[in-house]
């Protein structure tokens, strides 16, 4: 009878702290997106670096297979992929973040520089994948349609 209470305690008391755990992981925001820094690599690809502020109220996580599309209307742009972030516990810092990256393949340098020309970052879109994981669990996560204008000015804030 007794080793049944303790059972039903700690799954009560496990149940409790996943459910805090969740609710913080809920109020981690992304608080700055800076580009820091490209280097081409060729004529159609690029070595980056991006800033990536992150206030995290929740325990440590993993960031892991991160792929993000720049779009313009319909049109793929330009890909990236980073390796795996380890995000602190309970910190705000700014994540320097290495991203491998190119055009896509159904656009041509001529027209990459026509855009860059007449660049307006509210025609942009970027879209984000990625797997959220922590001790083994793990969440895919999607934002698609992220106005390119919007991560620009969170840089400015």
């Amino acid at each position: 009878m007794k080793r049944r209470i303790r059972i039903t305690l700690a799954l009560l008391l496990s149940v409790l702290c996943l459910s805090g755990c969740m609710r913080r992981f809920k109020e981690i925001k992304v608080t700055s997106a800076t580009l820091e820094e490209v280097r081409p690599d060729g004529l159609r690809n690029f070595d980056a670096v991006i800033g990536l502020g992150i206030s995290n109220p929740a325990p440590s996580f993993n960031i892991l297979h991160l792929q993000a599309e720049i779009r313009k209307d319909t049109l793929e742009i330009a890909h990236a992929s980073a390796e795996n972030i380890a995000v602190d516990g309970k910190t705000e810092r700014v994540y320097s973040i290495p991203v491998r990256g190119g055009i896509s393949d159904g656009v041509s340098l001529l027209r990459v520089a026509l855009m860059l020309r007449n660049f307006k970052p509210e025609e942009y879109t970027v879209d984000v994948h990625a797997r959220a994981s922590i001790a083994g669990v793990g969440k895919n996560l999607e934002f698609t349609g992220i106005p390119l204008s919007d991560l620009m000015k969170k840089s400015e804030e």
